[in-house]
């Protein structure tokens, strides 16, 4: 040890720039296989102006976190503006978005119980929740790589740069939606990179058994039911149970399968990094239906 250089010795490996700043937010961070996020405690969150409590769930990938938002009733945030990309659905409660894009230009989206929104990137943003309870939001997105990739706060935060270009793309695909009256399938919600997918399972039933390639966050809108999943052929398969407002996750290379446990139809959102325009991995672009791809695999529960 004595060869070596003393500044090597001070050197930190293994760091993780995004576990880091989530533990200098001082709010709750609450783990588990999944997370009830309609009663979880929230706290406080100085940077956002509002009560919140990070979210990681054992399956979470590498790519995406999850945040849960507080607004007291006829109270709002504080501007939030940065480049990371987001995902919001709403738990309860109602109010508005009141977005200023980067040349000046303002939108106002309302919302209410079980819509889904989001504010175009490196855009200014205040929530205000109306009427006379309080609003509770879950917050999907992709800080988590960001803060990997970059290590530097204020680039994600503070960043100058306008994204004309983007944030009109965002504007012309919609800025918030009611998921209740979509299809299955993706949501194109804002243009994002962020990919937002709806899938459902028919009443007492199971869904198609696949390979999850890349990490999934998946959060129960309606129904009730559980998913079965294993990473190989030896592996313990892992039964998780979830129904509005339960969020879990599926690691990636996974495989897995939706089964409905209910009377009524269930209904899931997932998502995950690679959108329909933005499909980033050969595997997304694969899923949405590009054929001349490589598709790494698939497997069925019953072929085990």
């Amino acid at each position: 040890m004595s060869d070596l250089d003393p500044g090597f010795l001070d050197q930190k490996y293994l760091v993780d720039p995004y576990g880091n700043w989530a533990r200098g937010e001082g709010v709750p961070i609450v783990t588990g296989a999944s997370i009830d996020v309609m009663a979880l405690e929230t706290r406080p969150w100085a940077r956002f102006g509002m009560k919140g409590a990070i979210c990681h769930v054992d399956g979470r990938c590498d790519y995406l976190t999850a945040f849960v938002f507080e607004i007291a009733a006829g109270a709002s945030s504080a501007p939030m503006r940065h480049v990371y990309e987001e995902c919001f659905y709403v738990l309860d409660g109602a109010g508005t978005s009141e977005i200023t894009l980067s040349d000046g230009t303002r939108h106002v989206a309302e919302w209410g119980p079980k819509t889904l929104f989001a504010a175009p990137v490196n855009a200014s943003c205040v929530l205000r929740a109306s009427g006379t309870r309080p609003a509770r939001l879950v917050v999907l997105n992709d800080l988590r790589y960001l803060m990997g990739l970059y290590r530097n706060e204020a680039f994600l935060f503070a960043n100058p740069t306008h994204f004309e270009s983007r944030q009109a793309k965002a504007v012309a695909a919609g800025l918030s939606l009611d998921p209740c009256q979509l299809a299955d399938g993706a949501v194109p919600l804002a243009d994002m990179s962020l990919g937002v997918d709806l899938a459902s399972t028919r009443a007492r039933k199971e869904g198609q058994a696949r390979r999850q390639m890349q990490g999934q966050h998946l959060l129960g809108l309606e129904g009730e039911g559980f998913t079965l999943s294993f990473t190989g052929r030896d592996t313990e398969i892992v039964r998780t149970d979830w129904r509005h407002g339960i969020l879990t996750g599926l690691p990636g290379m996974s495989f897995h399968q939706h089964v409905s446990a209910g009377e009524t139809p269930a209904r899931m959102l997932t998502v995950e990094l690679g959108s329909m325009s933005s499909p980033m991995f050969r595997s997304r672009r694969a899923a949405y239906g590009d054929t001349n791809v490589y598709a790494s695999g698939a497997a069925t529960m019953a072929g085990r």
